[in-house]
């Protein structure tokens, strides 16, 4: 005979989804026999765990004769609350299934300004293809910003150009797509004529460049102007490219710019490529330790250069 059912002795921990699991392939059955073959076990110790539960909860689950088994109305309501119950499990440890293996989830980017019109959105288009049920957000941060973003882990993948030159510890970066720099003049400028333009033709140049610290596009352009023999002039200092292009464009000096500007129509500017080849190829950069496995699956979609 089943034990009445108090609240002192009742202890919900005791009740492990397998007995819940058992319950519900009989109640669907109606038979522990033919229960037995579906869950692969014999019938004596599926009528024991069957048992084992009735006790727990104090109550009979089952009105057995030799002929039929049927629920009770204790068991009746268990089968609705224990289905509603393993299905949400279920529908719950697969989401959870998903997540560890970079199916689902959200990546934070924190990214430059310069990546947009460049490698960075054909490759997140990319990865929207193949991974759907992950989501993005981006946020536009100087590499220094990103740096610290990365570190406090207020972002997952940072963005910026050139970023093997120099890292700190505990970070790493992925290539993302090549570019090179091309030079931005006014179509009025005496340059505008040619295909192509030797760096050092700007020597006497008045150059419009966004900011300049060590980790910046500017400060990057600035030192390979250094190392191709003359140091830019540098007339107007801008935080935005398109601020840059306006100031071209009215002939107010000229402009160095990743090539994939040169994609957007911006009247009164013409590109030209430059006959050496200044790289600022944009990367992917991560904390080691540290990747979600979303974030590593967008990093696996970049390929194997890093």
């Amino acid at each position: 005979m089943t034990r009445p059912f108090t609240d002192s002795v009742f202890d919900l921990g005791q009740i492990n989804l397998r007995l819940l699991h058992y319950f519900r392939v009989v109640a669907e059955e109606l038979s522990f026999s033919k229960a037995a073959v579906r869950l692969n076990m014999s019938q004596p110790p599926l009528s024991l765990h069957i048992k084992e539960l009735e006790v727990m909860l104090g109550t009979p689950l089952f009105l057995r004769t030799t002929r039929s088994v049927s629920l009770t109305p204790a068991g009746a309501a268990l089968m609705r609350e224990a289905g509603l119950m393993l299905d949400s499990i279920n529908r719950s440890l697969h989401q959870v299934r998903k997540i560890g293996r970079g199916e689902v989830g959200h990546i934070q980017f924190g990214t430059v300004g310069t990546a947009a019109w460049g490698p960075l959105m054909p490759a997140l288009n990319r990865f929207g293809q193949s991974a759907p049920e992950i989501s993005w957000s981006i946020t536009e941060l100087t590499p220094v910003q990103q740096i610290d973003a990365l570190q406090l882990q207020r972002i997952d993948i940072g963005i910026w150009r050139e970023a093997k030159v120099s890292l700190p510890q505990g970070l790493s970066s992925k290539l993302m797509g090549r570019e090179n720099v091309a030079l931005a003049i006014s179509e009025q400028h005496p340059l505008a004529a040619k295909n192509s333009v030797v760096l050092g033709e700007l020597a006497h140049e008045d150059f419009i460049l966004m900011p300049m610290n060590s980790s910046s596009l500017g400060g990057y352009l600035y030192s390979m102007c250094r190392q191709h023999g003359f140091l830019p002039q540098v007339k107007h200092q801008v935080n935005e490219p398109q601020t840059a292009l306006a100031l071209v464009a009215n002939g107010y000096g000229i402009t160095l710019l990743p090539e994939s500007y040169a994609r957007i129509h911006w009247p009164g500017v013409r590109f030209c490529a430059l006959s050496e080849r200044l790289p600022v190829d944009l990367y992917a950069i991560y904390q080691t330790d540290s990747v979600t496995p979303a974030a590593a699956r967008f990093l696996d979609s970049l390929g194997g250069e890093g």
